[in-house]
């Protein structure tokens, strides 16, 4: 069995690798990046990362669904104290914005660059996660198809809120965002949602 200090050396390698490969699928795309780049940019051999990822695929999923892990705990997180359906969308809503300002990187990977194949299941996995997160708290007497469409909707905005500004940063040369820039995007995208949602009723 590996000692605690072998199995901390794993797992700090571990992250390393994830997080240049995540920098470097952001900036060149999933296409474009080859496990080369990313064992030469994290300064190790390509065997080497192959030991940890099996291939481009296997280390794109789990970039992924790392960010997916971490977005949907924050939501939970950010939700926890907070009864009301509304204020909890709004709460979600923010920290969604607050993870996509903050690791941009891993959005521009998300929705971005192009994807097919095994790529899209991944994202598609991540959609509906989010989907089923959001879905208690429309606030709504509808069905449970319509209240599951109703929070596709909700998710589908918000990823094209950030999908937007991730575009328009991109167009800026990529700057740090402006102070506040979550909280605004946030209350953008709450409001077109309850303008939305106010209008939502049993057909």
């Amino acid at each position: 069995m590996l000692a605690d200090r072998d199995r901390s050396k794993v797992a700090g390698r571990r992250a390393h690798l994830l997080g240049v490969a995540r920098t470097i699928f952001a900036e060149r795309g999933y296409q474009a990046t080859t496990m080369d780049d990313v064992a030469r940019a994290a300064g190790f051999t390509k065997p080497i990362l192959y030991q940890y990822f099996d291939s481009k695929a296997a280390l794109y999923r789990e970039i992924v669904a790392d960010v997916a892990e971490r977005l949907l705990a924050r939501m939970a997180e950010a939700v926890a104290t907070s009864e009301s359906p509304r204020e909890r969308l709004e709460l979600a809503l923010r920290a969604y914005f607050v993870t996509v300002v903050e690791e941009t990187d891993a959005f521009r990977i998300l929705f971005i660059h192009h994807h097919d194949g095994d790529t899209v299941r991944v994202l598609r996995r991540l959609e509906r996660g989010l989907v089923s997160f959001l879905e208690p708290y429309i606030n709504a007497e509808i069905s449970d198809e319509h209240r599951r469409q109703v929070a596709g909707g909700v998710v589908g905005m918000a990823e094209g809120v950030a999908t937007t500004w991730l575009v328009e940063q991109e167009g800026r040369g990529r700057p740090a965002p402006a102070p506040g820039e979550a909280d605004r995007l946030a209350a953008r995208a709450a409001t077109l949602a309850w303008s939305g949602l106010r209008a939502v009723h049993e057909e």
